[in-house]
């Protein structure tokens, strides 16, 4: 049985994948602030552990007392017009402590990561459609602070034993 780390698993999203992951069989253990997700759409056979993601202390413990096969990051802050009223809540969050999270899982070789991003970092496109080596151009704090984790993700790929998949999603 695989070991999955998800983030943000009481959120929309994140609460779905686990709960398809444990239909499937794997041991999944949510981490999630509850700041916006909800502790009722966390499947019981999901192991929940409320906490920031940047709580260094507790993440750690949390990594070193199992053995994740890989970590999924779904945690995050997701309203556009929230973004632009305070641009520096979501660098925050969605930028910052996901530094954090991530140099705490490499720190204790959980070096698999799928990071949900948004396809809202290309902005505005006149094409029909969008390839992802199309240019981004995030328009919101929001968009720029899912790309920035993005390029701290590729550029520690470089340097560290990292192997990642990044999910970008269209509303």
């Amino acid at each position: 049985m695989k070991k999955i780390l998800l983030t943000g698993g009481a959120g929309y999203i994140g609460s779905h994948v686990t709960h398809l992951l444990i239909d499937k069989g794997y041991s999944v253990t949510v981490i999630d602030s509850l700041i916006t997700g909800n502790k009722n759409l966390v499947p019981s056979k999901a192991k929940l552990e409320i906490c920031d993601i940047a709580n260094v202390e507790k993440i750690s413990k949390i990594i070193k007392s199992n053995e994740f096969d890989l970590v999924m990051h779904f945690a995050g802050l997701i309203k556009v017009d929230e973004s632009i009223l305070y641009p520096e809540k979501y660098n925050d969050y969605n930028f910052e402590k996901g530094k954090i999270f991530l140099d705490i899982c490499l720190k204790n070789k959980l070096n698999k990561i799928i990071f949900s991003s948004t396809a809202s970092i290309y902005g505005n496109t006149v094409k029909e459609s969008v390839s992802e080596t199309d240019q981004p151009n995030p328009l919101n704090p929001y968009a720029l602070s899912k790309l920035n984790l993005e390029k701290y993700i590729v550029d520690k790929s470089k340097n560290e034993s990292l192997k990642y998949v990044i999910l970008r999603y269209f509303n």
